[in-house]
């Protein structure tokens, strides 16, 4: 603001040099100014006005509950104006000034709904640049950790910030759209003993009275709102290995204390990092690389500079450091960091496009976790629950499409869909990889970056991209899977004629399951990549379908005994298989379709039980030879098979064969790993034996393990070194079905008296696995009550929903409680909330749910599409159990 200040002072200085003054009686009266009429923008703010550049001041005391700041913009105004839009919400505007052509405009704010704040203007605004300079008082948020918010760790209280994607406006006034991609000057006011730390490094501390100090920071790179990012409190910073080609500092900011719980994230990072630079061929983009260590999973977050990892990724207790542990905190630094090209260097211009933020980054994930540890398999892995998951979600009529049009504050919110916005469009980048080959798609997303650094980009720009790169039938292609909704299904019929080449004679359509109210009418153009074989010889090949019917010829002499209609299991699609078609495809010997394949070959099997191609009863023969299958990817492909019999719902005598088949198929390798690990053991033997442990004692009641698992359980209470961690989380779950008044009051008091947020959300969330009535209601009492936050203890409540035996109990007291949980959380979390709804699978549960939740979900962003979507879930479950239970029935009486 200086160089706007100064003139003005001159003028005025000059004023009262050389003008006599008027006497008093003379003095005119003071001109009231006509303000114009407020018109705030519709929901984006235009391009009239725009920011370049910010200047935030913030005194930030963490004790204290209100905070005050000033920010000042400069702005390139393109067009005279009266008024200028921006946001704020919750936020008290104590003044508001507007420097323009070196002198003052008179100003006025005023607010709007949707968090639009509006300054008026005594006068027009005219072209060029100008200065707004917004004095206001904000409150730190200490119950939802949105915008700024506080929490305290040790009987001391921190701030942190999550903005994300429209929250900044909570904690300042600012222009909170992502396209408003600008360079930023933090400077705060704070204790001296306090550790303030942002986005860019500290320029300058100085000493002030009162025992604080001002920090300012160096102007960042351009971001947006949302990734303005900062912590203030007494933090204790742990310091890495430089990282990256340039050798950038690395720190880690923890809760005073928990500095050696970082071991492991210090130790793997600067890797992560390298990994991250290959992949890109770029160095690391920013000057430092601080890991805020934020008290939840929620507020893990990409800002740039200055990356946001949950405490119970990050802090992990020497001697904790379990497979599952690891895995999770390589897998999500992995995430957050490369969307530090993804994201940060490149920024989606609007939110309709925020997929290309996530999408990219979770392909881009599942890759680089794989180069950290090949032993877990991941991009298999992640791949195929990808795939199946993105799938399943897009064949409900109520799923948007990858690209959602946004028209209101709920639209934003709600783009941010896991099925849709992160699984969807990495299955589709997958897909390219499988047609195209991996390079190829490297090196188009390296040209991505390179052309849209530090700046926007849309998804016309991304499909440009493609079209340069890997060439326009290409970007054709991938154009066609993101303004339309659901997933195709592509069959085929095989024609074999004598002398001439077997030909493939395919087909498309939109794929839904029985009981959905959509149409199939849809059509994509859809690379198909299909294999098969008579004997020994096998081939491959593709074609683009791209109309209703095409043909695919196969080299091969002679008819095809097998046909695998998605081969490498990357197409995004499904595959349709009549029962001749299957059996054969599933008989191939052992090697002839690779484990993907495997496991895409069990999802679509799957998504023809949901369509009422094949019956639940037909499909369960398949389940046996994945649980003695080698791979645990292969055992997991297998249980969406299993999972999809409704236990519950079956008589008793059949509840018991059913649970009897589990431990006949799963027991015998359960028993043979044991309770106990064994020195030198690999990661997949750990989770293998937690999984098939998991399932023999748990789904299967097998009696012995269960006894072993309840023994483990008390032990572990008892001593925490006494069991192995790995076992101890399985042991405590299967323990808990079946625990006794004693086993609750251990584990309530342990998480009474539990300092670790993350470690008494863990305890607590076993209460909800109790199914003794009694042992439910009292673990329920605490969901409703004040004794814990209820961040934590909504755990009970879902694991007291999913499992059958308390549910009916579980659905009463959340109907009685659903109005006051929905005060106490975010939108994001009540929309959860009402997801869980979908583990209904009966029209009368369906119109209870619909009776409660209809009233109340327009006052809840994201309310409306999450509860239309539990419905058509649940109306679907409910028409594939009466179809499919006679033949679960008739299969289950004659094992």
């Amino acid at each position: 603001m200086r160089p706007f200040l100064l003139p003005l002072l001159a003028l005025v200085a000059l004023h009262c040099a050389h003008a006599p003054e008027p006497p008093a009686s003379a003095a005119p009266p003071a001109a009231t100014p006509s303000w114009p009429e407020p018109q705030p923008p519709a929901l984006r703010l235009g391009e009239a006005v725009r920011p370049v550049h910010y200047l935030l001041d913030l005194t930030l005391l963490p004790s204290e509950p209100t905070y005050s700041g000033t920010v000042t913009v400069d702005l390139d105004v393109r067009e005279p104006t009266r008024q200028v839009w921006l946001h704020a919400q919750d936020l008290e505007i104590t003044q508001a000034r507007v420097l323009s052509g070196g002198r003052a405009v008179e100003a006025r704010p005023v607010t709007a709904s949707e968090g639009r704040l509006g300054v008026l203007l005594a006068e027009p605004l005219s072209p060029g640049h100008a200065q707004l300079i917004l004095s206001f008082q904000g409150h730190t948020d200490r119950e939802r950790s949105q915008g700024l918010y506080s929490v305290e760790e040790g009987g001391q209280p921190y701030l942190y910030t999550f903005f994300e994607p429209i929250d900044a406006r909570r904690a300042f006034p600012c222009f909170d759209e992502p396209g408003f991609k600008v360079p930023w000057v933090l400077r705060f006011t704070v204790k001296q003993e306090h550790v303030a730390l942002a986005n860019s490094p500290i320029a300058s501390e100085e000493p002030l009275a009162g025992g604080l100090k001002r920090v300012t920071f160096a102007e960042s790179r351009p971001m947006p709102s949302y990734l303005v990012a900062f912590v203030v409190g007494p933090f204790d910073l742990v310091e890495g290995s430089p990282i990256g080609r340039n050798h950038v500092p690395l720190r880690f900011i923890v809760p005073k204390g928990r500095g050696a719980e970082t071991a492991y994230a210090v130790k793997v990072t600067p890797r992560i990092i390298t990994l991250l630079e290959d992949f890109f061929d770029q160095p690391y983009p920013y000057e430092k690389l601080d890991v805020a260590v934020v008290p939840r999973y929620w507020g893990t977050m990409e800002h740039p500079g200055i990356v946001a990892l949950g405490q119970p990724l990050t802090l992990i207790r020497p001697g904790e450091e379990t497979v599952m542990r690891r895995r999770a905190y390589a897998n999500i630094a992995i995430h957050e960091l490369g969307h530090y090209w993804f994201g940060d260097v490149v920024t989606c211009r609007w939110w309709d496009d925020i997929w290309l933020n996530e999408s990219l980054t979770s392909w881009l994930d599942t890759k680089i976790t794989d180069q950290f540890e090949p032993s877990w398999n991941f991009a298999l892995d992640g791949q195929a629950n990808s795939l199946a998951f993105a799938l399943q979600v897009d064949s409900l009529t109520a799923t948007p499409p990858l690209r959602k049009p946004i028209t209101t504050n709920d639209d934003i919110i709600g783009s941010f869909d896991n099925g849709t916005t992160y699984a969807k469009g990495a299955s589709l980048l997958n897909m390219l990889q499988g047609w195209r080959g991996l390079e190829p798609v490297r090196d188009m997303l390296r040209a991505h970056v390179r052309e849209h650094a530090w700046g926007v980009a849309t998804t016309e720009d991304f499909v440009a991209t493609i079209g340069k790169t890997l060439g326009p039938d290409t970007a054709h292609v991938f154009q066609s899977f993101i303004e339309q909704p659901g997933a195709p299904r592509i069959s085929a019929a095989l024609e074999c004629k004598a002398g001439a080449q077997p030909v493939l004679k395919l087909s498309q359509e939109r794929f839904l399951p029985a009981g959905s109210p959509g149409s199939k009418a849809q059509k994509w153009n859809v690379p198909v990549c299909a294999r098969a074989g008579r004997g020994k010889d096998t081939t491959r090949a593709c074609t683009v379908l791209s109309a209703e019917t095409g043909e695919l010829p196969l080299s091969l002499s002679g008819c095809p005994t097998w046909v695998l209609l998605n081969a490498e299991g990357t197409g995004y699609y499904r595959s349709g298989y009549t029962r001749e078609q299957l059996s054969p495809l599933w008989a191939t010997p052992a090697g002839t379709l690779t484990i993907s394949e495997r496991l895409t070959l069990l999802g679509d099997v799957k998504a023809g039980v949901d369509r009422g191609d094949v019956l639940l009863g037909e499909a369960l023969k398949m389940v046996p030879s994945t649980a003695s299958d080698p791979s645990s990817l292969v055992l997991d492909g297998g249980l969406q098979l299993l999972f999809s019999v409704h236990i519950s719902l079956l008589p008793e005598a059949d509840q018991q064969r059913f649970r009897k088949w589990v431990r006949t198929l799963y027991g015998p390798r359960a028993r043979a790993l044991g309770w106990k690990s064994s020195p030198g053991e690999s990661d997949e033997v750990k989770e293998l034996r937690w999984q098939l442990l998991s399932l023999a004692a748990g789904m299967g009641q097998d009696p012995a393990l269960s006894q072993e698992a309840g023994r483990l359980a008390k032990a572990w209470l008892a001593d925490r070194k006494a069991v192995d961690l790995e076992l101890a989380r399985p042991a405590l779950q299967i323990a808990v079905r079946k625990g006794d008044t004693n086993l609750f009051e251990q584990i309530l008091a342990q998480a009474r008296k539990e300092q670790d947020r993350n470690e008494r959300a863990e305890l607590l969330g076993l209460l909800g696995g109790f199914q003794d009535p009694a042992l439910a209601k009292r673990a329920l009492t605490l969901v409703a009550g004040d004794e814990f936050d209820v961040r934590d203890t909504q755990r009970i409540l879902q694991g007291a929903l999913y499992r059958p035996e308390t549910r009916a109990l579980a659905w009463e007291f959340y109907q009685q409680n659903f109005d006051k949980f929905a005060s106490r959380l975010r939108s994001d979390e009540v929309g959860r909330l009402i997801g869980i709804t979908r583990v209904f699978c009966e029209e009368s549960q369906r119109a209870e749910a619909e009776a409660l939740l209809k009233p109340r979900v327009a006052q809840i962003e994201g309310g409306p599409r999450e509860l239309t979507r539990s419905l058509e879930a649940i109306r679907v479950c409910v028409e594939s159990e009466r179809r499919n239970q006679p033949s679960v029935l008739e299969f289950l009486r004659h094992l």
